[in-house]
């Protein structure tokens, strides 16, 4: 090519979307890095290789400036990263509707709205669209209902767009991390309190806590994901799916074992924290 590779990444400031901005831009491919704060973009523009554009995948305007400035400034856009994400948790009986709904709005509508506003793009470029999935994607944690949920529906919608679009040449690869240490564990903290008058109040606050714990203290580093998102773009024959986790044997085991084992080891995992969670709260009085 004589231009390089153009990519669109979204949700690009922090976490995991800052590091395939960054690694894709160190290995020479132009990034379109989406990102909604003023002072991301400004922090984002310093990257060589790099064009910071306001993105907000739930916002019609944004998208459609955004595909205006890839054609101004771009001769192709040959990849989007689906990455921009929120996670919300706690009980399903305890959720409310427009809690969900925001969950849906950006983990799925927003990434429809912004892989049809840029498909032509990609379909002239015989592109690819990388979604970021989630270990949440295959294995339905208890208490984390929400994103669980949502990551389930992009699987379904990532598999079905594949098998319509693969035959006019563009490519649909999902990656689905397990634990990655980026800031969505300190975002999660705000929702361990939130329902503390619920039935399932104890199980819910130790189920956030562990998963808090587990997240910021053994998770990988964003940079992984980072490196397999280039490895997707690069690779003459990508496969359908990567799980990116220390533990791959354990998740590709769920994906095989019955339903009603992965509900037993479900079951005895959050009776064990829930067990561990007493147990720290005794010591401490």
């Amino acid at each position: 090519m004589n231009n390089p590779p153009s990519v669109l990444v979204t949700g690009a400031s922090t976490g995991i979307g800052l590091a395939i901005t960054q690694y894709l831009a160190s290995k020479g491919m132009h990034v379109f890095a989406g990102a909604r704060k003023q002072e991301a973009l400004e922090s984002l523009a310093k990257n060589p290789n790099v064009t910071p554009v306001k993105l907000d995948v739930t916002n019609t305007e944004d998208i459609k400036r955004v595909k205006k400035v890839i054609e101004e400034k771009a001769a192709g856009l040959f990849g989007l990263v689906n990455n921009a994400g929120i996670g919300n948790g706690g009980s399903l009986m305890d959720v409310s509707v427009e809690d969900l709904r925001a969950q849906f709005e950006v983990n799925l509508f927003g990434v429809h709205q912004i892989t049809q506003a840029v498909f032509p793009l990609l379909l002239k470029a015989k592109g690819r669209i990388v979604m970021m999935s989630s270990d949440s994607g295959f294995f339905a944690t208890p208490f984390f209902g929400p994103y669980c949920s949502s990551k389930f529906a992009l699987e379904g919608y990532s598999d079905s767009l594949r098998r319509e679009i693969t035959p006019y040449g563009v490519k649909v690869i999902i990656i689905e991390p397990g634990r990655i240490t980026t800031p969505i564990w300190d975002k999660g903290e705000r929702y361990l309190n939130k329902y503390t008058g619920s039935l399932f109040a104890v199980e819910a606050q130790a189920i956030g806590e562990y998963a808090i714990r587990k997240g910021k203290t053994t998770g990988l580093a964003p940079i992984e994901v980072a490196k397999t998102v280039y490895q997707v773009l690069t690779a003459i024959s990508p496969k359908l799916r990567y799980i990116v986790a220390g533990n791959k044997f354990e998740y590709q085991m769920m994906k095989i074992l019955p339903a009603y084992y992965v509900d037993k080891l479900a079951l005895k995992k959050v009776q064990k924290v829930v067990k561990i969670s007493h147990a720290a709260t005794d010591h401490r009085k």
